[in-house]
């Protein structure tokens, strides 16, 4: 078991920790990713970030590579590594993982994993582009979660964040297709820059409200996402609804954006796996049973958080074993 630096930097968010004895150590967040990068034009920004969560994850300790997934192999990261095709295996994605220095950061090799990209057999247009998807760094959150846990496949995973993403694993296993709504920055947006800012609360303190939480999601089906938004607010102010109330009607309008993303997959796994962190989560375990997708298990936040750490290691030592990365480079 080797010592390691993991970062995991997404949309808004960096994360470096340090890998020894076949566990999470340290760790070091930074608020800090893609959307930065978009913001200003440059990952300056993430690149400051960056070298300062290394400095403090390091705690003295002599890691011997730092592994890297998610938006930072992106063109908004700091390295930008081309998606592999589903459907994509373990293997595949261990031998596509690319290496590069970046001395002004740390001395240390750095090893990034590629993303997955779901494409039709042809060229893209308007009959298929809704087939088509992008993923960083869920691929390496299910490597840890299959190195963590036994799963009967196929399985689905449901991944929940910023971006809620639908990833269907077959019995390779291998990545075969993927779909992506723009869930949790949507909610963010909501929440935080409209008028919805007053009568709600944030997702992680609110208090489970589930006829609330029904009555958003019908509400989305029968009237339309932006109307039932605003009914989030008219029930605060006509209905005298509590924020934490608002707040469950808020968030059933938007998980009618993952259920109609999920239609797709009713029927092509035996389980189905939710993972991530806020509030969907168990929400959407508690409507998804039924034989459509099978064994429904909610992994805990614990388990989630450090899939992806455990991951990235499973397959760096993976691309080590197959000569993708020469072990001397690995204890450079």
């Amino acid at each position: 078991m080797g010592t390691y630096l993991v970062v995991d930097s997404g949309t808004s968010n960096t994360r470096v920790r340090l890998w020894h004895g076949g566990r999470i150590v340290a760790t070091a967040l930074r608020a800090v990713g893609s959307r930065d990068t978009a913001a200003a034009g440059h990952n300056g920004a993430l690149a400051a970030a960056l070298r300062e969560a290394i400095g403090e994850a390091r705690q003295g300790a002599e890691p011997v590579a730092v592994i890297c997934s998610g938006m930072i192999t992106s063109n908004l990261g700091l390295y930008e590594v081309p998606h592999l095709r589903a459907p994509a295996t373990l293997d595949d994605l261990a031998r596509g993982m690319v290496g590069a220095r970046f001395p002004e950061l740390c001395e240390l090799p750095f090893h990034f994993v590629p993303g997955v990209k779901t494409l039709p057999e042809g060229p893209i247009d308007a009959a298929n582009l809704h087939t088509v998807d992008l993923m960083r760094g869920e691929e390496t959150e299910i490597a840890g979660l299959l190195d963590q846990s036994r799963i009967v496949m196929p399985a689905l995973f449901l991944h929940l964040g910023s971006h809620h993403k639908a990833i269907l694993v077959d019995e390779g296993p291998a990545i075969a297709a993927s779909s992506t709504a723009l869930t949790g920055e949507l909610l963010d947006a909501v929440r935080c820059h409209t008028v919805l800012s007053g009568s709600t609360l944030s997702a992680l303190d609110f208090e489970p409200a589930p006829e609330m939480w029904r009555l958003g999601l019908d509400l989305a089906r029968r009237e339309g996402l932006g109307r039932a938004l605003f009914l989030v607010r008219a029930a605060e102010q006509l209905w005298a609804r509590r924020h934490t109330e608002a707040t469950a009607l808020l968030l059933g309008a938007l998980t009618g954006l993952d259920l109609q993303m999920l239609e797709g997959y009713r029927g092509r796994a035996v389980t189905t796996v939710i993972y991530g962190k806020g509030a969907f989560g168990p929400l959407l375990h508690d409507c998804l049973g039924g034989a459509e997708y099978g064994e429904v298990r909610l992994v805990d936040e614990a388990t989630s958080d450090e899939a992806a750490a455990r991951g990235a290691v499973a397959l760096f030592e993976r691309a080590v074993e197959l000569g993708v990365v020469e072990a001397a480079t690995a204890r450079a």
